[in-house]
């Protein structure tokens, strides 16, 4: 019965976020409360361990978000973001399809760092205009752009540290499964570009008014200063340096080898508005160490464990069928996904056994390829389509066949690599 029941909750705030009747910064946290009152938790367990313990229990993860929220605000703020995006741009010529590439390496590079949709609106507002300017269509300009901008994801340390803390997995892991899933995105991308130039070569270009760079444009940085994005990387994935300390040290390089003399305003209105651009997810993740809490309950996992457990996810085809094929349930908040009610039926494999945390982590960073470039309850989605003047399901079915052939592939080399 108490199985059930929690079940029931599960698919109760699952409806209401779906239905977009609750949001998911509420809805997660309201629903850890829920499982650990219908597993029959006493009250003060509840307030002490799931809320209180719960909500400091990603802590850690949410400094490395904060961290990375003001290196990105220092890469907008000193032009470093514009001046790549005007680069290449320039490299590409008149030529759509090398534009195209071009710019979405830049926009790859730069949300290697970026989070949130400030930089979103920052960034397209830049490349969108001067890919439609050349030729490329407008609806595909939107497309592409939500590709580079999911490619670019998988290399963000700041969500990397949400897998660590979550998943219990060691940073080397992490990096590892990214370099390979980036690489099958990647090539999947090239396929989507191969198909897309055909559209490209038959297109004539037509005239979109973009901004004249000698108004109020920020000055062009240094070459050296277009490696601020990716240097946390470096410094984390190869040198070892802690994520929150690297993004400190890529946001003060940022403003020295940019604009030195105002290093003070700069960091300090990096700051704020870094904290502002992340805070609806810092929210978001409170709620996440709660439920994280709800399902260690040995209350709860006694109760799910017989129903959970009777799904051999150990079975490499079974891991990849499960996953892959039910990849599109990680769209409008569902059942998986990470960054909603899809994060408890992650702690409950986890917290039951059911898959070695390395292949639970490549479940979730494939599954995570579906969700941030398809689905159309994103934030980035909703404003990249009226950017361009397209529904924003439209970037769904043209991108959801692709992604999902990008999580089946990942899939089947962590099944490869973590189960046998």
């Amino acid at each position: 019965m108490t199985a059930f029941l929690i079940v029931l909750v599960f698919v109760v705030f699952a409806a209401l976020m779906i239905s977009r009747r609750m949001p998911a910064i509420l809805a997660v946290p309201a629903m850890a409360v829920c499982i650990a009152a219908v597993a029959k938790t006493p009250v003060k367990v509840i307030l002490e361990t799931v809320i209180t313990d719960g909500s400091a229990r990603l802590a850690s993860q949410y400094l490395m978000v904060f961290a990375g929220a003001m290196l990105g605000r220092v890469v907008m703020q000193t032009g470093i973001a514009e001046s790549m995006i005007k680069r290449a741009a320039e490299f590409g010529g008149d030529r759509p399809l090398i534009v195209a590439v071009t710019l979405m390496i830049a926009i790859a590079w730069l949300f290697t760092t970026l989070t949130g949709l400030g930089a979103v609106i920052m960034v397209g507002g830049l490349a969108l205009p001067i890919m439609m300017s050349i030729g490329v269509p407008r609806k595909l300009t939107g497309v592409l752009f939500i590709l580079a901008f999911s490619l670019g994801l998988i290399f963000n340390i700041a969500l990397w540290g949400f897998y660590q803390g979550t998943l219990g997995i060691e940073p080397q892991a992490v990096k590892q499964f990214a370099a390979i899933l980036a690489a099958i995105d990647a090539a999947v991308i090239i396929v989507f570009l191969v198909i897309a130039s055909r559209r490209m070569n038959s297109y004539g270009a037509w005239a979109v008014a973009v901004e004249d760079g000698s108004k109020g444009a920020k000055r062009d940085v240094s070459l050296f200063a277009l490696l601020v994005p990716i240097l946390p990387l470096v410094l984390h994935g190869w040198l070892k340096v802690p994520v929150v300390a690297a993004f400190l040290i890529g946001a003060i390089l940022g403003v020295l080898v940019t604009s030195p003399k105002e290093m003070v305003r700069q960091l300090s209105s990096a700051s704020v508005k870094g904290f502002e651009d992340v805070a609806p997810a810092v929210i978001l993740m409170i709620g996440i160490g709660m439920l994280l809490s709800a399902t260690t309950l040995p209350a709860v996992k006694a109760s799910l464990t017989p129903l959970v457990g009777a799904i051999n996810l150990k079975s490499p085809l079974t891991y990849v069928a499960f996953f892959g094929l039910l990849s599109p349930l990680a769209l409008y908040r569902g059942p998986l996904n990470p960054y909603g009610i899809g994060i408890g039926v992650y702690l409950l494999i986890k917290d039951l056994n059911l898959l070695p945390p390395l292949a639970l982590l490549a479940a979730v960073m494939s599954v995570v390829q579906v969700q941030s470039a398809c689905d159309p309850t994103n934030t980035h989605n909703v404003w990249v389509a009226n950017y361009v003047g397209m529904r924003v399901e439209e970037i769904t079915r043209q991108t959801i066949l692709f992604k999902v052939v990008v999580c089946l592939i990942g899939l089947a080399v962590g099944g490869w690599l973590f189960l046998r």
